[in-house]
């Protein structure tokens, strides 16, 4: 069945919509005609280009009265400037303001008025710290008012969000609201399950023999997991797109790595490689350290996230500063090659094989128990090059990234080639 585009009438439909289901603040909404012409403006301005360069960038909507305090102080994070003259709430103003309010460290001011006119009143200067956060970590002194949030990423690419959270977006026509995380599957937990069990009994190896405090067995999967999180928000971001591959533990000295990569660049399989684990692990002592300070028999991921503790920011800032160089990794032509322990194999990395490929299921929820078959074909080339790795080498996995920042992971799934949209 062909599915038919989502428009601006659409989007703002939806948006008032999840807006109300979420029990969001009434108030912090204009009228529908008015929602309706921010969405419309803003996807006409995504159309544009300003001296060669597509339009990117974010708005709030919201008064100044929001920012009575960033206003009068310059203790906030966030640096909030008026204009003395507020611009009109067009595709062309969106288009020439877009480069001064830099995509990653700023947003548009806009308000609107009784009768739901919009303007734009000034900047609000976040800086690039919300790049890096991503569901499930560490509380950061992050601050935005619970209002209309929205990015403009590309041509017909928005997301909408209540401050920081998420609750649309419309790309490629699409309009995704309902979250789909292949994260909290089953399936791709117990892909990795060997991974965590090593890392743990590491970590029992390194711990006094009087201890009385452990490290949770999901607490490994909880940091990899918010690591390759924030690895696809930077991709997806950069509005490049890429490849990450999971091998299995061992392969990259199989003779079938040769057979199925031919990478730009191969690293040599010394301890460099596993920059990851020694992370992980020297966080595990630390947190169990600190667990026990507390009198916490088990450490899980909650209990790490409350923790504060200056070596504790130092490892976060560390884990945060290699999901950078992953992304970095990714964003040359080809793919990144991995294994299950993240040991970097190598970056840039085209898919050879010969296994063809005439079609893929596509899950309809977390563990494909109702997953339909759709042809191969349909896909673009980074997909299909995918799609034909994970046929070959079963027990790969693969996460695909397009330029128009749709992600899906494709594994060999009960029998099946199967891919699962990402959508947290």
């Amino acid at each position: 069945m062909t599915s038919i585009a989502s428009y601006p009438v659409d989007i703002a439909a939806a948006l008032e919509k999840r807006w109300a289901a979420k029990e969001l603040p009434a108030d912090a909404l204009p009228c529908s005609d008015a929602v309706i012409r921010l969405i419309d403006t803003m996807y006409q301005a995504s159309l544009l280009r300003e001296e060669g360069n597509g339009v990117r960038c974010r708005l709030i909507v919201g008064p100044p009265s929001d920012f009575v305090d960033q206003l009068s102080s310059g203790a906030s994070q966030l640096h909030v400037l008026r204009f003395t003259e507020p611009r009109d709430f067009t595709p062309h103003q969106l288009r020439k303001l877009a480069a001064a309010a830099g995509y990653y460290r700023a947003l548009l001011a806009v308000d609107f008025d009784v009768e739901g006119t919009l303007s734009i009143w000034g900047m609000v200067i976040t800086g690039t710290d919300w790049v890096n956060r991503v569901e499930g970590e560490r509380a950061g002194e992050f601050w935005l008012p619970v209002r209309p949030v929205i990015h403009c990423v590309g041509p017909g690419h928005l997301i909408v969000a209540a401050g920081y959270n998420r609750i649309l977006e419309s790309s490629g026509g699409k309009l995704l609201t309902d979250g789909f995380d292949p994260f909290r599957s089953s399936w791709l937990s117990h892909q990795f399950r060997l991974v965590r069990t090593s890392l743990i009994e590491e970590l029992a190896q390194l711990e006094p023999d009087d201890s009385t405090t452990r490290m949770c067995d999901t607490f490994v999967k909880d940091i990899a997991q918010s690591i390759v999180r924030r690895v696809l928000h930077l991709v997806r971001t950069r509005g490049h797109g890429g490849m990450l591959v999971f091998l299995p533990n061992g392969l990259d000295t199989s003779p079938l790595i040769d057979r199925w990569f031919r990478f730009r660049v191969r690293f040599e399989g010394d301890d460099s490689t596993l920059r990851f684990r020694r992370l992980i692990v020297n966080l595990m002592q630390q947190g169990r350290r600190l667990g026990e300070a507390r009198g916490i028999k088990e450490v899980t991921w909650e209990h790490y996230l409350q923790m504060r503790h200056g070596e504790l920011a130092e490892l976060d800032a560390a884990l945060i500063e290699f999901g950078h160089f992953l992304a970095d990794l990714m964003s040359a032509d080809g793919s990144l090659v991995v294994d299950r322990s993240f040991r970097l194999i190598g970056f840039g990395a085209e898919i050879l094989g010969d296994s063809h490929v005439t079609s893929i299921h596509r899950a309809f929820d977390l563990e494909a128990i109702n997953a339909v078959p759709e042809p191969a074909d349909s896909s673009g080339t980074r997909h299909r090059s995918a799609y034909r790795l994970v046929s070959g080498l079963r027990e790969t996995i693969a996460v695909v990234v397009s330029q128009d920042g749709d992600v899906r992971f494709v594994a060999h799934h009960k029998d099946k080639l199967t891919y699962w949209p990402y959508l947290p």
